[in-house]
């Protein structure tokens, strides 16, 4: 019972820190957020199942973890300790050449270069203009003007705007803050399920205002279906 007590309070507390820390944790993720996630999470699963660690100091060490991340954090705002303790992006393809000490530097071979071209798309190294390998570990692909796919403003076309989608229900939600958003009501959006012949937002999974002012609405599956789903009927 300890053990399962003291995994629940430091899952907790360790979701705690990680959504404190904000979401550049997640966001592109560089050197120092791989070893704070790494070392909260094995320290995290350490502390669970060693009762000789008291659980209060277990739990300040992991927020020491936190803090610690977070200065350095605020630290990498500085240009000069940006490319220190981040890292720096290296070009690996420059005007269609391959630039073999950056390869060398950061440890990546011929195929390796070719397989990061293949997922952004590129086949040939030669239509590549410049491929930058970011601080964070993803390949980014900048091609050469003449194998760039062709845009609209290429075709000196206009364009009409196009814009988000704004979700008004969400599984039987009604998302008060973008009908009050978008300039709508309750009132307005029962009288368009009644023309859709839905009796209220509990048979609606999604509902999308597009910009252009057309409704999307997605029903919500019958209570059958979702038995069949889960008890494997209808399957094969």
């Amino acid at each position: 019972m300890e053990v399962v007590t003291r995994a629940v309070i430091v899952y907790i507390w360790s979701v705690l820190l990680f959504r404190l820390q904000g979401k550049g944790l997640t966001f592109q993720q560089k050197p120092y957020d791989f070893a704070v996630i790494i070392l909260i999470g094995s320290a995290s699963a350490a502390l669970i199942v060693n009762r000789d660690v008291p659980l209060l100091n277990a739990l300040v060490a992991l927020a020491v973890l936190a803090v610690l991340h977070t200065l350095i954090s605020i630290s990498t705002l500085n240009n000069f300790l940006k490319f220190i303790i981040g890292g720096q992006p290296d070009l690996l393809v420059r005007n269609g050449r391959i630039v073999k000490q950056n390869l060398i530097k950061n440890q990546i071979n011929i195929s390796q270069l070719l397989a990061g071209l293949r997922i952004q798309g590129y086949r040939r190294i030669h239509d590549v203009e410049y491929a930058t390998l970011e601080a964070n570990g993803q390949l980014s692909v900048i091609p050469k003007s003449q194998f760039r796919p062709v845009t609209p403003t290429d075709l000196k076309l206009d364009t009409s705007y196009e814009g988000l989608a704004t979700p008004l229900v969400i599984e039987g939600q009604i998302i008060k803050e973008n009908l009050q958003f978008v300039g709508l009501n309750k009132s307005w959006l029962k009288t368009e399920l009644r023309r859709r012949e839905l009796e209220g937002a509990d048979h609606v999974l999604l509902a999308l205002l597009d910009t252009d002012g057309s409704l999307y609405i997605a029903e919500q599956p019958p209570i059958n279906v979702i038995k069949a789903f889960f008890l494997g009927e209808g399957k094969g």
